[in-house]
């Protein structure tokens, strides 16, 4: 599978969103927390994702840009390693919770923790 990130990978529909904050599972692990849903319906790919950073946080857009860019980054060059663990469909919003910027390789190893933990949750035979 390439390492390319596709539109198609990326979640946009406003009731899978709802959907997610309202009845989503959750994992934490600082500076990330992961909300997922297990989607019934076929996609191209096992995850669909959003990535958030709070406003609140970084009032600058600049900033919020610019850690949405490092996470997507840091996400196409992992996901294949998360892809070929999973057997079904998920939604995923990905939030970062830190109000300090951060190294990538310090953001790369808390990601990989959480979605560790989404692995075990998600998919126990894992």
């Amino acid at each position: 599978m390439s390492q390319t990130f596709q539109k198609t990978e990326i979640l946009k529909s406003k009731t899978v969103f709802g959907e997610l904050v309202q009845k989503g599972a959750s994992t934490k692990k600082y500076p990330f927390v992961l909300l997922w849903k297990k989607m019934e319906n076929s996609q191209e790919f096992p995850l669909r994702i959003a990535f958030s950073v709070s406003k609140k946080r970084f009032p600058l857009a600049v900033d919020r840009n610019a850690m949405k860019r490092k996470i997507r980054e840091i996400y196409r060059l992992n996901k294949n390693n998360w892809y070929a663990k999973l057997d079904a469909n998920y939604a995923v919003l990905l939030i970062y919770t830190s109000n300090e910027k951060r190294k990538t390789a310090e953001m790369e190893t808390q990601l990989k923790k959480v979605f560790d933990l989404f692995l075990s949750h998600a998919e126990p035979n894992c």
